[in-house]
């Protein structure tokens, strides 16, 4: 049966019993191509015998947690895997079923691995959102005075998408909440009447105002919350804590009652005085080091991780990054350092080492399996197949990879392309460049895309070896 003819309940079912089923099963969530496991014991689990399933292109373990690639049609088998093992969406299973699990001590060097895992896991189910949000703003700057000029600013048909991303942008600490309140497994009404409070417009203007707004008799910072992401994680996750130590001390018969009002009454100076400042002044510094990083080390610094980036996105080494840059793309509407390599150019250069593969193969099974990878990342903006397939099997396509990586990151840090949107992944990607004043940085984008593509088939043609043929000789 052909990769695309897989029944997609029966490749629910086989991945359901390779992982172990409810007995071994923690969580399991997805991203845009992968599902993702937490499992309670990875002895008993093969990724060989998951990776000969018909349907899965490729299984990792990864960030603690076991990856199984699917590509477009991911979100399908996610749908019938709650529905197998009786699962509400996103959410984990019975907390019964956790109890032996192991709890890995904290210590100094597990905390940076912790608050990226914490930001990755709370940011990562609104990346469709983000994906809508980029495909409207593509929509308003094509027709606007960005690129096609086709209606101005002012037009109605021009603000019907632009309002909405700007709608979306506005109220991020909302969405937020929800992801967080489920990761941190506190009420989700809290979390969000939490983030409504930052967003309330009254409250919003008291901030700015000369007399300020007082919590409980003390004067909160101005500080403006839209389009922000850290303040409300640390909101929510202190609210965990507050939560759980109420539900503790408070009797049963008056917890339906208080826990919700006491919770939000404790927040609210802790929200506005510290928690809310500290967390705009970690964004702040967020953004500062990344803009310096770029600013100091420029073309270097694109080059360096444009030349690695497949092999980032193979091994989910980048989830960190792309949303610790994900917090300046929402805050300065342009980032410059690793989103035009993540989501543009790395695309680009699968397509040419998948492009190169079907050319320099000699057996029909090969350029087989070169063709079908080229047409996952060409258009369904799926890189796995060619990464798991092709590259890192085969340490002869490392080189043509990261020399077309560095070329083409280097000349996108000569031009200064930023990253403006989030848009299709597939050829289409390029359209996250369009943005900005003028339609340079979109042109410019276009021309790295070209060169990522043409400088990778190009080293593969002269440089890769079909080892079949070489032993044949």
């Amino acid at each position: 049966m052909a990769k695309s003819d897989y029944d997609k309940r029966e490749l629910a079912e086989s991945i359901w019993a390779l992982v172990g089923g409810a007995s071994n099963v923690s969580q399991v969530f997805h991203c845009m191509t992968r599902l993702r496991f937490k499992l309670k014991d990875t002895s008993g689990v093969s990724l060989d015998e998951i990776k000969a399933v018909d349907g899965v292109l490729g299984a990792q373990y990864a960030q603690d947690t076991l990856q199984v690639v699917i590509g477009p049609a991911v979100d399908d088998i996610y749908r019938e895997l709650l529905d197998i093992g009786n699962l509400p969406a996103e959410e984990t299973i019975e907390e019964n079923l956790d109890e032996n699990l192991t709890r890995q001590p904290l210590s100094i060097k597990s905390i940076p691995g912790r608050i990226a895992r914490t930001f990755s896991n709370c940011m990562e189910p609104l990346v469709p959102l983000f994906v809508a949000l980029g495909m409207v703003n593509i929509v308003a700057a094509v027709i606007g005075p960005t690129l096609l000029n086709l209606v101005s600013s002012e037009s109605d048909l021009y603000n019907n998408f632009y309002l909405v991303g700007q709608a979306i942008i506005y109220f991020l600490p909302f969405f937020v909440a929800i992801t967080a309140s489920r990761y941190f497994k506190t009420n989700t009404f809290v979390s969000v009447t939490l983030a409504a409070l930052m967003l309330h417009p009254q409250i919003l203007e008291l901030l700015a105002s000369e007399e300020g707004y007082a919590i409980y008799g003390l004067l909160a910072p101005n500080v403006t919350y839209s389009g922000q992401i850290i303040p409300i994680l640390l909101v929510v996750w202190i609210q965990g804590y507050i939560e759980r130590l109420l539900s503790k001390v408070i009797p049963n018969a008056l917890k339906v009652i208080l826990v919700a009002f006491c919770t939000i009454a404790i927040m609210m100076p802790l929200e506005f005085l510290v928690l809310g400042p500290v967390g705009t002044w970690i964004g702040g510094m967020l953004v500062f080091a990344i803009q310096w990083l770029y600013n100091t080390a420029g073309p270097v610094e694109t080059m360096l991780v444009c030349a690695v980036i497949p092999f980032m996105t193979a091994f989910g080494f980048g989830r960190p990054v792309f949303f610790a840059c994900l917090t300046v793309l929402m805050s300065t509407g342009a980032e410059y350092t690793y989103m035009p390599i993540a989501m543009v150019l790395n695309n680009f250069l699968v397509m040419g080492i998948a492009a190169g593969y079907i050319f320099k193969s000699r057996t029909p099974d090969k350029k087989k399996l070169g063709a079908t990878c080229l047409i996952a990342s060409a258009l369904g903006g799926v890189s796995e197949p060619t990464l798991f397939g092709i590259l890192i099997p085969n340490k002869k396509t490392y080189l043509p990879t990261i020399v077309g990586g560095a070329v083409s990151g280097l000349l996108l840090g000569i031009l200064h392309v930023g990253y403006h949107q989030f848009g299709p992944s597939n050829v289409l990607a390029v359209l996250g460049f369009a943005g900005g004043e003028t339609s340079s940085n979109f042109l410019y984008g276009c021309l790295c895309a070209g060169v990522a593509f043409a400088v990778t088939f190009l080293m593969m043609m002269l440089t890769y070896k079909d080892a079949e043929a070489e032993e044949k000789r």
